[in-house]
């Protein structure tokens, strides 16, 4: 198989949904908990693993029943689906990578999971205390998924990194090409790292067809 001229690494929690729908979950299921971890997490007084351990520690198998089922109030964007088609035509590979969770994640995009090259986020695991586990075969000291290391396992050409939040800040530092929104952008910024500003995946797509990644638009 010929090798593609990129591969897109997209987040999924606030660039694939219009908002960040993990934090609204995961909100509503321990909010002062949750609080709490998202001001540390940001802060980078705690580590992603961390962050993720703890709020595993505090959630019941009901909990995740909840949060599945407040996922279907969310959908993505309405621009993915036709970027995503874009993607697929120029035969360039979608992986989906999320700090998030699997069953979160699937709520939304299961019916399109198909058309992912690979789909990446945390398992969900039953503790023998009968409380949650979160696990990922990405997991290393400090995240539980690693971004950065998805984008080397799966990368074949230039990568392109899609995000808009702390989860995505190491998958940035190592891709080539780079597009971000708050509050990733401003991170970047403090690193000196490029990147392209968007709001819609139509200025994902512009950029693209600029760097010669998918073909010009018709005429």
């Amino acid at each position: 198989m010929d090798c593609p001229a990129a591969t897109v690494f997209c987040d999924f929690d606030g660039t694939v949904t219009s908002v960040d729908t993990f934090d609204a979950v995961a909100a509503r299921a321990a909010p002062e908990l949750w609080a709490d971890l998202k001001a540390q997490l940001f802060q980078f007084d705690i580590t992603l693993l961390q962050g993720m351990q703890a709020l595993a520690d505090a959630l019941t198998p009901h909990d995740l029943e909840a949060m599945v089922a407040h996922m279907g109030e969310y959908a993505p964007r309405p621009c993915f689906l036709p970027f995503l088609a874009e993607l697929e035509r120029a035969g360039l590979p979608f992986v989906l990578v999320s700090g998030g969770l699997v069953p979160l994640v699937e709520e939304v995009l299961g019916p399109h999971r198909h058309r992912l090259d690979q789909l990446i986020a945390a398992e969900v695991l039953s503790h023998p205390g009968g409380g949650l586990r979160f696990a990922s075969p990405f997991a290393n000291g400090q995240e539980l998924v690693a971004k950065a290391e998805v984008v080397k396992r799966y990368g074949r050409g230039r990568s392109v990194v899609i995000g808009d939040s702390i989860t995505d800040l190491g998958m940035a530092e190592v891709a080539d090409l780079v597009f971000a929104r708050e509050p990733l952008s401003g991170w970047l910024e403090q690193r000196g790292i490029a990147f392209h500003p968007w709001d819609s995946f139509a200025d994902v797509e512009v950029v693209l067809r600029q760097q010669g990644l998918l073909p010009g638009a018709a005429a």
